[in-house]
This record gives C-alpha cells, structure tokens and sequence, in this order.
C-alpha cells in the first residue's frame, strides 16, 4: 500500500484510531504500521495501545515543524512544556513535555486538540488592544486588520513570530520565545507616581492615534500598558483612560471608571473575594484607571490564566449561560471546590446587583488547579453611554433571588448597598451620577428587606 493512501484517507477522516484506519484501508496491522512509517513526517500519532489515532499533518504557512509551546513561572524562569503540531484540516496534536496546569478530557489528554489547545485561545489578539496589535503588525503578518477574521492559522502565526506578552504564562514559537529572552536584559521603564501622570496622557493619545502594540489584553474599553513602581513593588498594570473633552458620554466614562475602583475595593472587603488591585489618577484632562495584573509578578514573572470562556468552549458548551449555572456544572465535575463555587455565585450576584450588564464569559478567569482568578472589569455597564456620547436613562431592576441562592445573594447584597452608598457620596463622581447611586442603594437594600422578611415568613 502507498504512503499516500494512508494521507489522503486520513486527511478526508481528519484523526482516525488505529482499528478504524485499518478497516478503511483494508490492511492488516502491518501494513498499515509500514505504510505509516513510509508517509514519515506527513503523519502525526497520538496516545498509546487501543487509544493510538493517527491524523493528517498540516502545514504553518509551508513550515511542517512541530511548534514549541513555553512556560513562564512566577519567578521569571521557563521550560518547554511541550510541541504543538498541526493536523488537516484544523486542530493540533500535543506532545506534552511537563504536566499540563488545566483539566483535560480523555482526547485532549492524549494530545488531541479540536482547535488551539484552549488556555491558548485566551492569548489570541482581541478586544481594543487586540486590534491595535493587528493593525500595527496586519502588513508583515500578511493578516487583516480585523483581529477577529483571523484563522487558527492566522492567530498562530501572529503568536509564533510576537506573542511574547500575551495572557497568562505560554509564549508559542521559538521566535517569539527567543524575543522574551531577549527583553529579559533590557531594563523596564518602570515608571514612578510622577512619570505616570507626566506620562498617561501622552500614552493615550498614542493609543487613540497610532495603536500602541502591546499586550493584547481583551476588552474593548480603551487602554494601554505599562510598568509602574509603586512604593518599591513592580506592577505590571492595564490602564483604561476617559476621554479629554467635557461632553457627558466623557463623564459618564469618568464616572465608571472611578466605580470600577470602587467594586474591586467592596469585594475584596466585604465579599471576601480577591480583586485586581487598581487606582485611579486624573491627568491631562482624562480619568485613568490602573488595573494590576495578577498574571504578572515582579519584573518578568508570570502565572498561568484561563478564561471561563475558553475553559466552557473545551468542556462544557454553556456560552451565555450565567456564572452561576458554570460554577454547578464546574462543582458537579469535580473540577472546582465548594469554595470557588460560592465565590463566583457571590461576584456573579454581586455584578447584577450593581447593574454590571456585561458579565460575559471573558470577565471571569481562573489561576491553575481552576482556582478563581480576582475579579476585573466589574462595574455598571448598565450605564455606559451608547455609541460612546450618548446617555440615556435606563431602569435599574435587579431581581430577588431563588431559595438556593439566597445565602449568596444577601451576603452580596449588603456589599453592592456599600458599593453605591461609596459612590454617591465620592466627589470624584458627578452629582448626576452621585444622585443615581444614591437611589440604586436604596432600592437594593428595600429589595433585600423583602427578601429577608420572604426568608422568615417563606417555607
């Protein structure tokens, strides 16, 4: 039998286990494993004994060599962790070289990947800063500018050649691998309290005007990158800015901004749940938000990070489904503790309850061993001005909970009335604003009255 026989089969059945191939090529076990053999580098096997698939190779804009995949720890050290090969027509097969930090099905654990390996996806450039990096780099990338038309294969080339920062601790590729060593001796302008004010404005307009290609953190706020000293400890921060004018969609965004503060801050005291540390500076005539890093330490350390999302695509299938209904299916599988269960039922209540409208699958994230991530991008979306300028009222309305979530919700309700109660009466707001918060701690604490006396009096 011909070696082409066995690549064209496998391409037309894309991963193939071994009994099956030989049905479909009519040979005997060792026919099939000379065949196998002739093909060479044209195909790709993975897993052991009555588990052995065998799958197509595909190339990476003509390069047939398997891809390094690296890891980063917290203290700045790496390894190869293990090589990505590419199958027909898309997908990949994993050699792994080191335990692998997230869950994995049987499939996946024998290296058998339906598209990226899926901590992966969350380095692919999107949101604001993910389509500055695509515009800046599309012409030598030979990619569109539009980050979201991007293939897999378009996505991996991108990560391969200047995927040096992206989220978590992974680095794909030699080049870009070979670009993160090379930063490690160049010293991080790592700026002070002053420099970040002299500084943020210029950045922003650089971001606004020209791209800035930095990390590609998601989110669609707009934002840029740096490295601050604060008192001595290197941070590494996201910063999310205003605009400059005085038009009321700017105050509103000022507004939010300071709120988003304000959440990170009621969460970590009052719900018990680890926040992303941030501050608020105001400069240049914008209102800049500095949002630390928890996948960053120190200078060049990292750690690992995956997004619900990307672990709900891989394992689950519930997109759009609320926080809570994830974290039974998670607690079911045996795959987080009744801990982490509660904490991401107490952010998820807690974000309604502070009319956080958009609480996507991408804005909770977990730490290896599916340790809940510290919160981010937690604010009143409700209120964002609608096609960046206008701001129209809209109702707050959140709901009473279920018998089974009344635990949870109260303990984030009396949170979210601290929430709105700091923020009416915090002078980096406007009094608008101010006078709406004031109104909506009001209506979470008579809606937590009733759902207490409906507690006492219920069955």
């Amino acid at each position: 039998m011909e070696p082409d026989q066995v690549v064209q089969t496998l391409r037309t059945w894309r991963r193939v286990p071994a009994g099956r191939l030989r049905e479909l090529l009519q040979v005997s076990r060792a026919t099939l494993m000379r065949a196998i053999r002739a093909a060479g580098t044209q195909v790709i096997a993975r897993g052991s004994a009555r588990r052995t698939s065998y799958s197509a190779r595909r190339s990476l804009r003509g390069s047939i060599e398997p891809l390094a995949l690296f890891q980063v720890d917290a203290q700045g050290g790496s390894r190869e962790v293990g090589r990505l090969d590419l199958i027909y027509p898309q997908g990949c097969a994993v050699d792994f070289l080191a335990p692998f930090d997230w869950p994995l099905d049987a499939d996946m654990r024998d290296g058998w990947f339906e598209g990226l390996p899926y901590p992966l996806e969350d380095m692919r450039p999107q949101g604001y800063l993910g389509r500055q990096f695509a515009r800046a780099h599309a012409l030598m990338l030979q990619v569109g500018e539009d980050p979201t038309t991007w293939s897999e294969d378009d996505a991996l080339h991108a990560l391969t050649l200047l995927g040096l920062d992206q989220s978590g601790n992974y680095i794909v590729g030699e080049a870009a691998y070979r670009q993160w060593l090379d930063q490690l001796h160049r010293p991080l302008d790592a700026l002070t309290e002053s420099q970040a004010r002299a500084a943020y404005p210029r950045l922003a307009d650089e971001s606004m005007q020209l791209g800035r290609a930095g990390s590609s953190a998601a989110g669609e706020f707009p934002k840029f990158t740096a490295v601050r000293n604060i008192d001595g400890r290197i941070a590494h921060v996201i910063v999310k800015f205003s605009g400059s004018d005085v038009s009321p969609g700017t105050q509103r965004w000022s507004d939010l901004l300071v709120c988003e503060q304000l959440a990170s801050a009621v969460m970590a005291s009052h719900l018990q749940i680890a926040a992303a540390p941030s501050r608020v500076v105001r400069t240049g005539g914008r209102t800049f938000l500095e949002v630390e890093r928890f996948d960053r330490h120190g200078l060049h350390g990292r750690s690992g990070l995956c997004s619900w999302s990307s672990v709900n695509a891989a394992l689950f299938g519930l997109a759009g489904r609320p926080w809570t209904e994830g974290a039974k299916r998670l607690l079911s599988a045996g795959l987080i503790d009744a801990a982490n269960h509660d904490a991401i039922a107490r952010q998820w209540h807690f974000g309604q309850l502070i009319a956080n409208t958009d609480m996507h699958d991408g804005n909770l994230s977990f730490r290896p061993g599916l340790q809940v991530a510290p919160a981010y991008d937690m604010l009143p979306m409700l209120y964002a001005p609608q096609r960046g300028v206008e701001v129209p009222e809209r109702p707050f309305a959140p709901r009473l909970p279920l018998p089974a979530e009344r635990e949870a919700w109260h303990a984030s309700a009396a949170a979210a009335i601290q929430f709105w109660e700091q923020a009416a009466s915090d002078a980096r707001i406007s009094d608008e604003f101010r006078e709406l918060c004031k109104r909506n701690a009001q209506a979470v604490y008579q809606l937590a009255a009733s759902s207490a006396a409906g507690v006492q009096t219920g069955p």
